[in-house]
């Protein structure tokens, strides 16, 4: 039985070997080309989008080459660590069958639970599994794996992984499938110019103040109180779309004052924003004309869920830079780039 299985992966165009490194490079290109899509703006983040979805595609054309070798033949062997590797194949299946759904518009989900949010959370889970099942290996793929035989089966998976990724979303268009009227980000429209139907999400462990009254608002914009009826008082519409890493974006009319009406004249290099929960960004100073304190939408207060009484509005960029309820805007001399390039808490 042995000697049928080796020869059934052998007659492939790749080896077991090199099907198995092909598939872990697969997913540490999508973890990060993920990561990365979060980081970018949206001049790149189409770009590194389009790099996920085609790494996840291609994960999903190999998979049958490792159904055929060493799964099989790993569960033969009865060893007890085969149940560890077979729930690492089964997070990155489901992770991949999460983005499928999502990126078609088939499932967006419901509440914090959207397709993308597990999706995302399943491929955070399969790092670990990752760096074990590798280093678990008995025969760990090598450099002579990659040989012509392997980079042309690589390859291959690649080129036919972006093909079908490219007509996605044309398809979906032609049969009426939400997935065809996604951003180049992949996230779906969710009540545009409807402020009480944008969902409210926070990011990782951040926690709604148990307060937010406007009155008694602690905000210092470089190192001057400022309060809410100041900022009502010079607010003007900005429309600025707000994208989600959650997978959805929304469309508002903010009312919002530019940062640069209210920080004074500096020689710093850059500006900190914190919120009231101690979550901060650092933006260049430059840019303190393109970013905006908002305090409303379409002439209505912001909701407590939505960072009121005010928070910072980045046209470009994704939720993240969005930061709540801001009490600090600080200026600073050091560059805007000292900081990890996603939050960590």
């Amino acid at each position: 039985m042995d000697l049928v299985s080796n020869r059934s992966v052998s007659s492939r165009l790749m080896s077991a070997r090199q099907v198995d490194l092909a598939l872990g490079v697969l997913i540490a290109v999508a973890v990060l080309s993920g990561l990365t899509s979060w980081a970018a703006g949206d001049r790149w983040n189409g770009w590194f989008a389009l790099i996920h979805g085609t790494a996840g595609l291609a994960l999903l054309l190999l998979l049958p080459a490792k159904l055929r070798g060493s799964v099989r033949t790993g569960l033969r062997r009865g060893r007890s660590s085969r149940w560890f590797s077979l729930a690492f194949g089964l997070i990155v299946v489901g992770a991949v069958t999460l983005g499928l759904l999502h990126s078609t518009g088939l499932w967006f989900g419901a509440g914090p639970w959207t397709a993308l949010w597990t999706h995302e959370l399943l491929g955070f889970s399969s790092i670990p599994l990752l760096a074990w099942h590798w280093l678990s290996r008995p025969a760990r793929p090598r450099l002579i794996d990659v040989d012509r035989r392997g980079v042309l089966g690589f390859g291959l998976a690649g080129v036919v992984a972006l093909g079908v990724h490219i007509i996605q979303r044309p398809l979906a268009t032609a049969v009426g499938l939400a997935g065809g009227r996604r951003r180049a980000t992949g996230s779906h429209e969710l009540a545009s110019h409807n402020p009480a139907g944008m969902p409210s999400v926070i990011w990782l462990n951040d926690r709604r103040p148990a307060s937010t009254e406007a009155a008694t608002w602690p905000l210092s914009i470089g190192g001057r109180r400022v309060t809410i009826d100041e900022l009502r008082a010079m607010a003007e519409p900005v429309t600025a779309i707000l994208d989600c890493t959650g997978g959805w974006w929304s469309e508002q009319s903010w009312d919002a004052v530019p940062l640069s009406a209210l920080l004074p004249e500096s020689s710093g290099r850059s500006f900190v924003v914190t919120s009231h929960t101690g979550y901060r960004r650092r933006f260049p100073m430059a840019a303190a004309g393109s970013l905006h304190l908002a305090v409303g939408y379409g002439g209505v207060p912001l909701r407590p869920g939505h960072g009121a009484p005010v928070r910072l509005i980045v046209p470009g960029r994704r939720g993240p830079e969005w930061v709540k309820w801001v009490t600090d805007v600080t200026i600073d001399d050091r560059p805007w780039w000292l900081q990890p390039p996603l939050p960590l808490s």
